[in-house]
């Protein structure tokens, strides 16, 4: 987002509901909140949650796989294009940050 794109706010934006099964499991508890805010992601993740390496890992997964499903959705366009075109952003956008002097603290 730092290169001049711009996710933009959907019309009649409010907050998201919560995903389905989350108030039934006694043990469920947030993890990240992702906000756009002045043309910036903004974002909270717990420092609390543990995990190696690798869970996070799947966690990113987890979240590429549904973003992809969503973008797909929403656009019509088949999800192997949304799939390639996400990754070749993701590994863009890490690469110019790892160039810039590795990626930073937040």
């Amino acid at each position: 987002m730092d290169d001049g794109r711009k996710i933009t706010e959907p019309t009649g934006a409010e907050a998201l509901p919560t995903p389905p099964g989350v108030e039934a499991d006694p043990a469920a508890f947030e993890i990240l909140r992702l906000w756009v805010a002045n043309g910036r992601l903004a974002m909270n993740l717990r420092a609390d949650v543990e995990g190696e390496a690798e869970d996070f890992g799947i966690l990113l997964a987890d979240l590429f796989s549904h973003a992809c499903f969503k973008y797909s959705k929403r656009s019509g366009r088949p999800l192997m294009e949304c799939r390639e075109g996400m990754l070749l952003g993701f590994l863009q956008h890490t690469h110019a940050r790892i160039r810039c002097g590795g990626v930073s603290e937040h």
